[in-house]
């Protein structure tokens, strides 16, 4: 099984949109950034809130550094991920998921709304990812 990620027009990032879902809420499709630097995969807190998840009321977990700042990480459990794969069929893979809070800053700039796919998504699925920005191709295989 292979899904497929597109990559930024500078061809500085590969996303992919998946719908979560939380324990028994109502999925909610994310895009998420795939990120093999990131130790653990998360959305933020302004995505979980549409489906009236918060971060407060999670347990936290643990401080990330991601780009010289920290984020607070609280621990969500695992969730069921769906995306569609080459076929145009729906691909069900699990992950630990958490809630990250709404907006950290760097070099001025704040970022928000912001979902990676981490190592640890990879890891616990057993997938790999494959990447050739020269034409254009870039998926996760299961």
């Amino acid at each position: 099984m292979r899904i497929p990620l597109q990559f930024d027009d500078d061809k500085e990032r590969l996303s992919v949109i998946a719908s979560i879902r939380f324990s028994k809420k109502a999925p909610i499709p994310v895009l998420f950034i795939v990120d093999t630097g990131s130790p653990v995969t998360f959305v933020d807190e302004f995505v979980s809130s549409k489906i009236r998840v918060y971060a407060n009321t999670l347990p936290f977990d643990h401080d990330a550094l991601m780009g010289g700042s920290k984020i607070a990480m609280h621990s969500a459990g695992n969730v069921e991920m769906s995306f569609i794969d080459e076929n145009d069929m729906l691909a069900r893979l699990e992950s630990g998921m958490f809630v990250a809070k709404t907006e950290w800053t760097r070099k001025g700039k704040i970022y928000s709304g912001t979902s990676i796919i981490g190592l640890d998504f990879f890891l616990k699925n057993k997938a790999k990812l494959f990447v050739d920005p020269y034409n254009n191709i870039a998926y996760i295989e299961k």
